[in-house]
C-alpha cells in the first residue's frame, strides 16, 4: 500500500512540476535589474522625475511645506549632480520634466508653502532655468576660453616678432660697429 501511495505521489509531483515549467516557459520572469542596465541614463533621469513629482505630489497633498521646500531642493541637487557628472541631456529631461510639473502646479505649491516664500520661489527658479543657463554659460566659456587663447597666441607671436626684429638691428649694428672697427685699425 505504501508503494502505491508513494508511486501516486511521484506522478503527481511530476505532473505539477511539468505544469508550472510549462507556465513559466510561457510568462518568464521579468527581472528588474536588466530592465535598468538596459535604460540609457537620460531614462533613468526621466524616471528618477517621475519619482520625485510623485514624492512632491504627496507632499502637496499632505499640506507640508517643508516637505515640499526639502523635495525641491533634492530636485535642484539632482539637476546639480547630472550637470557635474556632464550628463546635458539627463540633466535637460529632469530639469524639463521637474520644471513643467513647478510651472503647472504653482498655485498648489504657494497654496502649501505660502506666496512670500522667497527661498522655495529662488528653488523654483534655479530649477527652471537651470540646465539651460549652464548649458549656455559653458558654450560662452568656450568661445571665451578660445578667443582669450587666440588673443594669447596672437600676443605671443607679435612679441617674438618684436624680439626677433629688436635682435636683427642689435646684430646689424653690432657688425656694422665691428666693420666699422676693422676698417679704422687697418686705416681705411
Amino acid at each position: 500500500m505504501r508503494k502505491l501511495i508513494l508511486a501516486v505521489m511521484a506522478v503527481a509531483a511530476i505532473g505539477f512540476t511539468s505544469c508550472n515549467n510549462k507556465a513559466n516557459k510561457d510568462n518568464p520572469a521579468i527581472d528588474s535589474t536588466s530592465l535598468v542596465q538596459d535604460m540609457s541614463p537620460a531614462e533613468l533621469a526621466g524616471l528618477d522625475a517621475d519619482n520625485l513629482i510623485k514624492d512632491l505630489t504627496e507632499k502637496i497633498a499632505a499640506n507640508n511645506p517643508e516637505a515640499v521646500q526639502a523635495v525641491i531642493e533634492k530636485a535642484k541637487e539632482k539637476i546639480a549632480e547630472l550637470l557635474a557628472r556632464g550628463d546635458q541631456e539627463a540633466a535637460k529631461i529632469y530639469q524639463e520634466k521637474i520644471s513643467t510639473f513647478l510651472t503647472e502646479n504653482a498655485e498648489k505649491i504657494k497654496a502649501v508653502v505660502g506666496e512670500e516664500n522667497a527661498a522655495v520661489s529662488s528653488l523654483i527658479t534655479a530649477i527652471t532655468t537651470a540646465p539651460v543657463d549652464v548649458a549656455n554659460a559653458a558654450e560662452g566659456a568656450v568661445n571665451a576660453v578660445e578667443g582669450a587663447a587666440e588673443d594669447l597666441k596672437n600676443d605671443a607671436k607679435k612679441k617674438v616678432d618684436e624680439t626677433v626684429d629688436a635682435q636683427k638691428k642689435k646684430a646689424g649694428e653690432a657688425i656694422d660697429d665691428a666693420a666699422a672697427d676693422a676698417k679704422k685699425k687697418l686705416g681705411l
